[in-house]
């Protein structure tokens, strides 16, 4: 069983695919050369709710029960940690504080324990999913968060590449079809990816061409527009603020997170909270439309059309060249999203597999392709060769900040990996400097403020020269999972330096077990 740093040995255990999801995650394994997503054992679902609760007898629930709980204890809860993953804050809850990869890792914690039970056998390493744009810092507090749950993390792998591996396979296409174009709409509880991608079945090829999106857009957001129209409708009856209120406020929000669900299938459902103004005696009771959900949302959903123009800008395709148009995330079970993604690409999108499985099982996939005892590896392909492979693409353009505060873009965006560039053309700023702070950022802006900091590199016991001489290398290197590595190399001496990039995010091993040890125990699933 998972549980902290104190895993059991490497090798030893299964490899699942786990999507690790903004207000739901789900875990994959293969079993006879199909990919299936458990079910957990007390709510029989096969997508298990993103939540954390603290218990004042210090232990931790996760998932459904966490989730039930949560109206009663919202101080002691958190939610949708995934949106908070890259930030160096800590989370305060239950009198404590903790990193959002700490929180994040519980989760991962309670499902390999919920994929043990179901598969019987120890789980040792995991394939887990990421959303393409998510830049450096947010890959790294992910694999953070799976070796602080014990895990031996084989890969991060972008989602949209997760999807495209689990609809190839369900169609059963690998080895008889020629190359598809295809697009990837994944909109999730609280992240957005627009992916271009060309599968190759017959040699069980899955390239990304270009990826845009939007990190803060999902779900969640749907949801927080019911909220904002029934707070506003309960403040027009009795005058009260009800939003400052966290327990009526959780209530409300679980019964807006409801009727938009209900909504995807029916025109009209009536949303009530009962007693949500104790003092009054007063029920919130009204009907929602879905035209007025549409209504409410409309911004929201337009929105997702901007990363797809962005990206189609960039494509040497345009939309009615792609050949088929894939949905994942459980949010694309909105009728509007739907309508909307059809009528861009002006053909009918595919949600032939629940598109909330998708990920995870595509992640499986991987994972047992990857695995050294992936018996069942041969058997999902069919194509001409025994492995499969994934080209991805640089998210965000990477550079350096110079002197001035402007941004030297170094890798750019869209760029396959692995990729490495490097350049010469660096050098000292003040006489007698013995050592040059590298600071590495993220994004498409000319200047440091307009993009996200990845850490700072720093190249030490370089000897003296003139300020300004062009002395100085950097070497960027991408690798597979997307991270980044970076080399220095002082051209004066040819004396090269494998720079630690420094920064709260990037732990060491000794870092990893005690931020493990700094957690509560799981109560029992």
């Amino acid at each position: 069983m998972c549980g902290g740093p104190q895993g059991v040995g490497m090798g030893e255990g299964y490899t699942v695919g786990i999507d690790l999801g903004t207000t739901r995650s789900a875990v994959a394994y293969v079993a006879g050369g199909d990919p299936e997503v458990i079910t957990t054992g007390n709510s029989g679902e096969s997508v298990i709710p993103s939540v954390v609760q603290f218990d004042e007898d210090g232990a931790v629930n996760v998932g459904q029960t966490a989730a039930n709980l949560a109206i009663q204890h919202p101080d002691r809860t958190v939610t949708e940690i995934k949106r908070e993953m890259g930030s160096e804050e800590p989370i305060a809850v239950a009198g404590e504080e903790y990193l959002p990869e700490q929180i994040s890792s519980l989760i991962l914690e309670h499902v390999v324990e919920e994929a043990e039970a179901s598969i019987g056998r120890d789980v040792e390493g995991a394939v887990i999913t990421v959303p393409a744009y998510f830049d450096d810092t947010k890959r790294t507090a992910t694999e953070s968060a799976g070796e602080i749950a014990g895990l031996d993390v084989k890969r991060l792998l972008p989602e949209p590449s997760a999807a495209c591996l689990a609809y190839g396979l369900h169609e059963s296409k690998l080895g008889e079809s020629e190359a598809e174009l295809a697009f990837v709409y994944d909109l999730g509880g609280g992240t957005f990816d627009a992916t271009l991608v060309e599968i190759d079945y017959e040699i069980n090829s899955v390239e990304t061409l270009h990826t845009a999106g939007d990190n803060d857009l999902g779900g969640s957001d749907w949801t927080d527009r019911i909220v904002e129209w029934i707070t506003e409708g309960i403040h027009a009856d009795t005058d009260v603020a009800v939003e400052d209120d966290p327990e009526q406020l959780a209530r409300i929000r679980q019964e807006a997170k409801s009727a938009k669900h209900r909504l995807s299938d029916l025109n009209s459902t009536e949303v009530s909270v009962p007693f949500v103004v104790p003092e009054q005696s007063y029920t919130f009771s009204e009907e929602l439309t879905r035209e007025k959900f549409e209504e409410l949302t409309a911004d929201l959903a337009a929105a997702t059309t901007d990363p797809l123009d962005d990206l189609f800008e960039r494509a040497d395709y345009t939309p009615d060249q792609v050949d088929k148009v894939l949905l994942a995330g459980g949010s694309v079970r909105m009728p509007h999203i739907q309508e909307l993604v059809s009528d861009y690409f002006e053909q009918e999108a595919s949600m032939e597999i629940n598109p909330e499985e998708a990920i995870a099982l595509g992640a499986a996939i991987q994972a047992e392709i990857i695995d050294e005892d992936g018996a069942d590896a041969a058997a999902m392909l069919p194509g001409e060769t025994d492995d499969i492979v994934l080209i991805d693409v640089v998210p965000q353009s990477l550079g350096v900040r110079l002197s001035d505060g402007s941004i030297d873009h170094i890798i750019e965006q869209d760029e396959q990996i692995p990729t490495s560039t490097r350049k010469e053309s660096y050098g000292t700023v003040e006489p007698g400097q013995t050592s040059v702070q590298i600071r590495v950022y993220q994004g498409e802006g000319d200047t440091a403020e307009e993009n996200t900091k990845i850490g700072t590199a720093v190249l030490r016991d370089i000897p003296p020269r003139p300020p300004g001489e062009p002395s100085l290398a950097v070497e960027f290197r991408i690798t597979t999972d997307g991270r980044l590595e970076v080399t220095g190399e002082d051209l004066k001496t040819g004396k090269q330096v494998e720079t630690a990039i420094e920064s709260a995010l990037h732990h060491s091993p000794e870092e990893i077990d005690d931020l493990g040890e700094q957690l509560p125990a799981l109560n029992e699933p």
